[in-house]
């Protein structure tokens, strides 16, 4: 029986060379690499449409074929006093888009609010800078 927070597997051997060279590649260990793919892909199975990508923030949840972040789906939706119909009409995504937006939301609430708190404080440090870049010019 594993122990609560431990588990042990063995993988093929082409697929633990891709693991130790993504590992390499991206400055993970590769047990943490592997217990990232396992809980994003439980996720994605959780949240079908949902996937994860890399950006200068760090990974985050996208939705499949939209372009969209999922925070971004839900900033819009709260832009739109709530309604869901309005936020995919204006992003023109089919509802269902939204809908995957905010069942993973639900689940992952503080994750995604974070995600909001932290893009708006790097807008704002922007703005600032631009200003800042604006007023020189002067």
């Amino acid at each position: 029986m594993a122990r609560e927070g431990y588990l042990s597997f063995r993988v093929s051997v082409p697929t633990g060379r891709r693991l130790d060279r993504r590992a390499l590649l991206t400055g993970t260990r590769k047990t943490a690499l592997a217990e990232r793919y396992v809980e994003e892909g439980l996720r994605m199975d959780d949240h079908p449409g949902v996937y994860f990508v890399d950006g200068p923030m760090g990974r985050r949840a996208a939705l499949v074929g939209t372009g969209l972040d999922v925070w971004e789906v839900v900033e819009t939706v709260q832009a739109n006093d709530n309604d869901p119909l309005a936020a995919a009409d204006y992003l023109r995504v089919a509802l269902g888009v939204v809908e995957v937006a905010l069942r993973y939301y639900g689940e992952y609430r503080d994750e995604i609010d974070s995600w909001l708190h932290r893009v708006h404080e790097f807008a704002e440090a922007e703005e600032r800078r631009w200003l800042a870049g604006q007023r020189a010019l002067s």
